[in-house]
């Protein structure tokens, strides 16, 4: 099954987003791909296909990993992307409290590896992907129009878990499962598996 390893931000910063989206900025940025508001996360650790037996093993080494952090607060800071500005690949918001974050996925990273599910093949970022692009626009991006109806202030969310997700592709985009929740160090309850495939 198709894996990855996951921070799930709040409904309402996916609202705003959403909003956006379809107010400003699929007019503003003809050609892209937009992510669904609630497929949107923040990605720790890519894993691909896992043996669905291998479930549990993972889940122990990325509870061992998430225990070891306080909750922690982020918030979005900045809108990007990859690749140039007349040939953007990839459109993203950038958070806030990287150096957090970083540490998480550094950690997860570690767990995951020594649990025998490989290394990463490209480096943390913390940002949350809004659009790929699907097609070259048919003009540059005007990047200082879109970036000026941004918010001055987005939702902030507490970072308190984190999530280990199945992702199923469909001609429609993917179709994403929690299978495990692992919560922060000072998060109550216990860490519960749900369901498999």
């Amino acid at each position: 099954m198709r894996t990855f390893i996951a921070v799930e931000p709040p409904g309402s910063l996916r609202e705003e987003i959403g909003r956006l989206t379809a107010q400003h900025f699929e007019s503003q940025l003809p050609g892209f791909r937009w992510v669904r508001p609630e497929n949107i996360h923040l990605t720790l650790r890519f894993l691909g296909e896992i043996d669905p037996a291998r479930l549990d093993s993972l889940t122990q080494a990325v509870s061992v990993a998430a225990a070891k952090f306080a909750p922690f607060k982020l918030t979005v800071e900045s809108l990007g992307f990859f690749g140039s500005q007349k040939r953007s690949r990839v459109v993203w918001l950038g958070l806030s409290n990287f150096q957090q974050s970083s540490a998480l996925a550094e950690e997860v990273e570690s767990a995951v590896a020594e649990a025998g599910f490989g290394r990463a093949d490209k480096p943390f970022k913390a940002h949350l992907t809004l659009a790929r692009m699907k097609r070259p626009p048919p003009r540059p991006p005007d990047w200082e129009r879109i970036r000026s109806v941004l918010p001055s202030g987005w939702p902030e969310w507490r970072v308190s878990r984190v999530e280990i997700i199945k992702s199923t592709l469909t001609p429609s985009g993917p179709i994403y499962e929690t299978l495990a929740r692992c919560p922060l160090e000072g998060e109550a309850g216990e860490i519960t598996v749900e369901g498999g495939d």
